[in-house]
């Protein structure tokens, strides 16, 4: 296991998780809390999810993926990862929110209004059968919709599923030169239609927020950066730049682009490849990142990192009665937002030890029983 790498989605998780806290609460301590450009475009550390993805499914799988075979194991490994912990987080989901719109609407029906955010009567939420098919299935971003479904964060597990599908069949199919170009070509290709849909239809320049792009056309996002990491990974040995200078480059020049990308929200797209920099100084745990991203907290947020990112939209219904309540007012704000934090780590602790790993590792338990030959060399990702 790479600590550094672990350690940064870790850390990447939390601020997607605060990015969508400040997209619902517009008060004074939150405003400058939540104001930094990097929580301000929290959404970006996805790509940082997506890059390391790529990054280690190469250094891991592309050289096993080269028989049919391999394919199932492959894929139940990412089944493991991915689906238990999906049906979970979008089952509470539905759930509390629809807990949230029952108090409310309890709240109006004994005349105290004044407590509840309007008047009017919220209607319950039941998912269609349309949305429960595509979320079991997992295609439920591949362009379905005209919107973000159930628990919104699970967008990129759909099209992280279907990007695994896609460097399975590549690896299966090519070998040396030819993979390492076509990593390349779909990294590129991907990347260029993103850029196209993002500035021309939607004016990008003008709306900000050039790279959100998710339920439509999220697959592409997901090959853009998931294969730049694969490339990054594949052509890995031939870096030859020290990790300390590595790391200052690669956090200089986030730093700057977060700094200036409201401004120029076309730097959206340079922060992929900038974060493919990141990764490559980082992937020896070596360098002045090295004890921070290796440290304890580091570490437990890295091993809960995927339950932060599926667990804190449920957890956004659950504080979201006290945001009336806080508006405006300082300390109010300032205990939501650590109410917000805790109750956020605390469930992903017990999702992950009591949801997510143990299913994990049942289902890789039936992978490993169809075959001995993929069993990865750092813990799976």
């Amino acid at each position: 296991m790479v600590k550094s790498f672990e350690g940064a989605r870790g850390f990447a998780a939390l601020i997607v998780a605060l990015f969508h806290f400040k997209l619902i609460v517009t008060g004074p301590f939150t405003a400058v809390v939540t104001g930094w450009s990097l929580v301000r475009n929290g959404y970006l550390m996805v790509d940082l999810f997506f890059v390391l993805s790529g990054f280690l499914m190469a250094a891991n799988y592309a050289q096993r993926l080269e028989s049919k075979q391999a394919f199932r194991p492959f894929l139940l490994r990412r089944l493991g990862r991915l689906f238990p912990l999906l049906v979970f987080a979008t089952v509470l989901y539905v759930l509390v929110q629809n807990a949230d719109h029952f108090i409310r609407n309890q709240i109006v029906a004994l005349d105290l209004a004044k407590l509840a955010s309007g008047t009017a009567h919220l209607p319950y939420v039941l998912p269609t059968l349309a949305e429960i098919l595509a979320t079991l299935t997992m295609t439920h971003s591949l362009g379905l919709f005209d919107k973000l479904i159930l628990n919104f964060a699970s967008w990129s597990i759909s099209v992280e599923f279907y990007t695994y599908i896609l460097f399975a069949a590549v690896c299966f199919m090519l070998r040396g030169r030819a993979r390492l170009f076509a990593f390349g070509l779909l990294a590129l290709a991907a990347s260029v239609l993103i850029a196209w849909l993002a500035i021309v239809p939607r004016d990008c320049r003008v709306q900000l927020h050039c790279l959100d792009i998710t339920y439509d056309f999220g697959f592409f996002r997901s090959v853009a950066a998931f294969f730049l990491g694969a490339l990054a990974s594949s052509l890995s040995k031939h870096w030859r730049c020290s990790a300390n200078l590595g790391q200052a480059g690669a956090l200089s020049l986030l730093l700057l682009l977060f700094l200036l990308v409201d401004r120029f929200p076309l730097l959206d797209f340079l922060c992929p490849p900038l974060f493919v920099l990141l990764v490559l100084s980082i992937r020896q745990d070596e360098g002045m990142l090295a004890p921070l991203l290796g440290s304890q907290p580091f570490q437990t947020l890295g091993r809960n990192s995927y339950s932060i990112y599926m667990m804190h939209p449920p957890m956004l219904w659950v504080v979201w009665p006290g945001l009336k309540a806080a508006q405006g007012h300082l300390w109010l704000e300032l205990a939501l937002l650590l109410a917000y934090i805790v109750l956020v780590l605390l469930v992903s602790g017990w999702t992950y030890q009591y949801i997510e790993d143990p299913a994990r590792k049942w289902i890789n338990g039936l992978a490993s029983a169809k075959s001995d030959k993929l069993s990865p060399r750092v813990r799976p990702v």
